[in-house]
């Protein structure tokens, strides 16, 4: 009766779902068991369960029924911290399509119990679209039913040494790092993904991404895949190689208004607003830095909160950017809030440059120091002393204006006047 409970403790007391369970037990005469009345009474709330095809588009804890089409694992991982953790993948599938189930220490270490061919009912949490949903077990339990799908079903994802075609979302700058024995190493990690997913890889020989440019489609040769408790990864070492190729690959992204509490979401919108980034010191001692805006897409609004060195981004309103593997979670005041850290990516999108000549003050902003002409106010790309007046000439670039020529002006009291009176007109 509990693991049914899970997918409605957000509306029932579990006191209150357990009477609704054996009221519905009597009122069948006994010819239900617990097990069933408790599937009855989830499904007349609202939470029915779903099928492969709609996990991409469930909340953030769904229930489904799953044949196992294979077993992987369980297999030793080390955490950020440096305690052992254990990992193990369950390929399972129905009459819609596949999902690659995850299930962690203890879950993963009873996965021995699990067989090809098992018809299992799972409770879990998706963890982002793709042609192949990857979901965090969170209770397995075996089903008396039967699941129509083929057993015999390849791997969903690369496993060591093949080829991974991808398209190469973003790439890091370098970071060097002190491997065990001392000696100093370089690395670099970079978002990448396809139809299946999105991916963190990490690069231990750089050079491997050496004149690679980001949002390419790209074939990896010799990755291998790894995983901790914050999800899938590849990792690339001196015999790897990273190629073009002219198939163009699609990654697909979710819309604003899908995003709820415990999800990972891709998504593609425009800069509302942004609040300019805000260094602070994490608990390891080193510097860093975490920016707010809002994305808004035809569907609605969302928070983004960035953390890290892609907070430093230069952005403005009006931006078109992506943004990929961010999380969904609840922030201090109780507003969804999608964040952008570990694995995540914010990519903006190329605008074309045009060349502008105007006079006006040098103004301060919350973004930064901007030039206000009356009709429109660009940041500017380096500082200036506000209060000034200037005659300008440059390249406006996504609201940032790079100055090839800068002169001081005199005021004119007529044409003052004259902006006064356009600014007065404004709604």
């Amino acid at each position: 009766m509990k693991f049914h409970y899970l997918l409605v403790d957000d509306l029932l007391s579990e006191k209150e779902f357990e009477h609704r369970v054996l009221d519905k037990v009597a009122e069948s005469g006994d010819l239900l068991d617990e097990r069933t009345a408790a599937m009855l009474v989830v499904k007349e709330i609202g939470r029915a369960h779903v099928r492969i095809r709609d996990l991409a588009a469930s909340p953030s804890l769904v229930c489904f029924f799953a044949k196992v089409l294979a077993v992987e694992g369980p297999r030793e991982f080390e955490r950020p911290d440096g305690t052992a953790g254990l990992v193990a993948n369950v390929i399972v599938g129905d009459e819609t399509g596949r999902a690659r189930l995850t299930l962690w220490d203890e879950k993963a270490g009873g996965v021995q119990e699990i067989e090809a061919g098992d018809v299992l009912e799972i409770l879990g949490r998706p963890k982002g679209g793709g042609k192949v949903p990857d979901v965090t077990a969170v209770a397995v339990q075996e089903a008396a039913c039967e699941i129509a799908c083929a057993e015999t079903e390849p791997s969903v994802l690369p496993g060591p040494g093949e080829d991974l075609e991808v398209r190469l979302i973003a790439i890091g700058s370098p970071r060097t790092f002190r491997r065990r024995d001392g000696s100093p190493g370089e690395m670099i990690d970079a978002v990448i993904g396809n139809e299946d997913g999105i991916f963190r890889l990490v690069a231990w020989a750089p050079d491997a991404l050496l004149g690679v440019e980001a949002g390419r489609s790209v074939v990896i040769r010799g990755a291998v895949l790894r995983e901790s408790d914050r999800g899938v990864e590849y990792s690339l070492g001196e015999s790897a190689s990273v190629s073009y190729i002219d198939r163009e690959i699609a990654v697909p992204t979710d819309a604003v208004a899908d995003v709820e509490e415990g999800g990972t979401y891709s998504l593609a919108g425009t800069v509302v607003r942004v609040q300019p980034p805000h260094s602070f010191v994490t608990r390891s001692g080193r510097t860093s830095s975490v920016r707010n805006l809002l994305l808004a897409d035809e569907t609605g609004e969302v928070p983004v909160v960035v953390w890290g060195e892609r907070a430093d981004e230069l952005l403005a309103p009006g931006d078109r950017i992506e943004v990929y593997n961010g999380a969904a979670k609840r922030g201090r005041y109780g507003d969804l809030e999608v964040h952008l850290s570990w694995g995540s990516a914010l990519v903006v999108l190329a605008k074309e440059e045009k060349d502008v000549e105007v006079e006006g003050t040098i103004i301060a902003t919350r973004q930064g120091t901007a030039l206000e002409t009356g009709d429109a106010c660009y940041l500017l790309a380096g500082p200036l002393p506000v209060g000034c007046m200037v005659r300008a000439r440059g390249t406006v670039h996504r609201g940032v204006i790079t100055l090839d020529h800068l002169e001081p002006v005199i005021p004119d009291r007529e044409e003052l006047q004259r902006r006064l009176d356009r600014l007065s007109r404004k709604p």
